[in-house]
């Protein structure tokens, strides 16, 4: 038997220690080749983006960023890729899977007439390749709608595309990533380098919640009047570890009962200003790695406050956007247009998709200047509505008078 083959396929997301994945891990075990030793790679990534906050507004973010104000106006006809969806629809997915996992992948079908072809987004966590063959290229690929519950009857082979000349009717699977040294099959994300970080968020979200709902139970000394054997010892840590230890167990209940009728001495710690600081300093600590593995240019762009030299923060946010825009997002927007753009070219259609930027100073300069003339008819109203009632009074008086 192989030893892959006690492996578990259902891990606990939350208790895994990611390292850098294993590919593949032994020929003729599957037809595929395996992302990471359970094949779950993706799935346990997406997992700790989905429970850490953070990680997850800045993806977010990222995506908004790259897609910007959708494709500039086309006044050539560029058709449709399939007939469910437009470009903008197709290449806003794709942004996605791009940002979350590194590549993004398309389903490719030649028509009848052999004159056009169709493009069809696949999701990316769907997507295992085959081995490379003797002439180093990949020719077969793999898709199964949720891997951790693959079987042979669930998984479909789909030809990769440039493995032969397309066939009418044929479906063929393009897999794209921008070229990185370290990666042979498949794609590693950017900011796989701040994953720990990313689960130390998730981790922190759970161990307050639970805290919370155990009603903020203080922590607690144990004192034991004698000292047990080391096998004594031993289950009396085990037990307390396994029940308090870890983000699910803050707060819980502790029950101990006295042997021969020696009591352990319990003793309560208010711990409250210190996990308070432990906690800011942990979620600092957080920030600025995520920070730094997502290649912000500034902690602003997170949403985090910052200390500069800027007047105002609008200033800050503005010039953090554009160095951001110049040195991250234009270069990955510009190699997503190029694929969708060579998309067009296989249809003999011209390459025009090209993506509008939002002009955030601008969009700031008209919030305030909104804001200000708004203010302005407040001032406006409120002087009104003070001279109508000094004339009212006026008026009271002149008739008071003449009675």
């Amino acid at each position: 038997m192989n030893k892959l083959d006690n492996i578990k396929p259902n891990i606990n997301f939350a208790d895994y220690t990611f390292d850098a994945p294993v590919i593949d891990g032994g020929r003729g075990y599957r037809d595929w080749v395996r992302f990471d030793l359970d094949n779950l790679f993706l799935e346990r990534l997406l997992q700790v983006v989905s429970e850490s906050p953070m990680q997850s507004a800045i993806l977010n973010n990222r995506v908004n960023y790259i897609w910007g104000a959708g494709f500039a106006e086309v006044k050539d006809n560029i058709y449709t890729p399939n007939m469910q969806e437009t470009w903008g629809q197709l290449f806003q997915k794709c942004i996605r899977d791009y940002v979350y996992a590194g590549a993004i992948a398309l389903q490719v079908i030649l028509n009848a007439s052999g004159s056009r072809f169709s493009f069809f987004h696949i999701p990316i966590t769907q997507v295992r390749l085959g081995r490379y063959t003797d002439k180093n290229i990949i020719e077969e690929a793999y898709l199964c709608s949720d891997w951790r519950k693959a079987t042979r009857d669930r998984v479909v082979k789909i030809k990769m595309w440039g493995a032969e000349t397309p066939r009418k009717g044929e479906r063929y699977l393009m897999y794209l990533k921008p070229y990185r040294p370290s990666e042979y099959t498949y794609a590693i994300p950017y900011w796989f380098s701040g994953i720990q970080y990313a689960m130390a968020d998730a981790a922190l979200s759970r161990y307050f919640n639970n805290y919370i709902r155990n009603g903020f139970s203080s922590s607690l000394s144990i004192t034991f009047p004698t000292e047990p054997d080391e096998e004594k010892k031993a289950e009396i840590y085990e037990n307390l570890r396994t029940n308090f230890s870890g983000e699910n167990a803050a707060g819980n209940i502790m029950v101990l009962f006295g042997e021969n009728g020696i009591q352990p001495t319990i003793g309560s710690i208010d711990a409250g200003t210190k996990t308070a600081e432990l906690y800011n300093a942990i979620t600092d600590t957080i920030k600025l790695a995520l920070v730094s593995a997502n290649r912000l240019t500034s902690p602003v762009l997170a949403g985090i406050s910052t200390s500069t030299g800027f007047s105002s923060k609008s200033e800050e946010l503005i010039a953090a956007e554009v160095m951001y825009r110049l040195t991250v997002i234009n270069p990955e927007r510009q190699w997503l247009l190029e694929q969708f753009n060579n998309l067009l070219g296989m249809n003999n259609l011209p390459r025009v998709l090209t993506i509008q930027d939002y002009n955030l100073a601008k969009e700031f300069e008209g919030s305030t200047e909104e804001n200000t003339d708004k203010l302005n008819e407040g001032v406006n109203a409120s002087d009104t509505e003070e001279q109508k009632v000094d004339d009212e009074s006026a008026e009271n008086n002149v008739e008071t008078k003449e009675v």
